[in-house]
């Protein structure tokens, strides 16, 4: 969704977290590999994950800005919490991404609402008020970004 507003680097860089959080539970599900293709088509990256760099320390360093960290942070909750079953330790890894990236708690707590929220309402026609509700949410991630 705000993957796009991220610079190609950074876009690399989300990707490899993404395959850690993908990883974390221990399974290498067909589901996971088809998110994480889904997501490199978005962002318009056609090569393979570095398997080193996904296997190694958590490297947050790319993400220099406040709006970069936010963006990287909702769409890893997104990918965490897109399906019915989220596993503690994907939820565990997002947290400890977010604690790399400087984020307390409670903006953590904030933004995985956020993500739980607006995945209830991905890939739905909306009308009327839920068409409302997904702009509100949408108006408010940007602010986090700007905040």
């Amino acid at each position: 969704m705000f993957l796009e507003m991220l610079k190609m680097s950074q876009r690399e860089a989300f990707l490899v977290l993404a395959s850690r959080v993908a990883i974390s539970d221990g399974e290498d599900s067909a589901e996971e590999q088809a998110a994480i293709e889904v997501l490199k088509a978005e962002m318009g990256i056609t090569r393979d994950v570095d398997m080193k760099k996904v296997l190694a320390g958590i490297d947050v360093s790319l993400f220099d800005t406040h709006k970069s960290r936010v963006i990287a942070a909702l769409e890893l909750l997104r990918l965490a919490y897109a399906d019915e079953y989220v596993h503690e330790a994907e939820i565990a890894e997002v947290r400890a991404i977010c604690n790399t990236m400087g984020f307390p708690e409670e903006w953590v707590s904030t933004m995985g609402e956020w993500a739980t929220r607006f995945n209830t309402l991905e890939g739905k026609p909306l009308e009327g008020e839920m068409a409302e509700y997904r702009e509100a949410l949408i108006e408010h991630a940007h602010q986090m970004m700007d905040t």
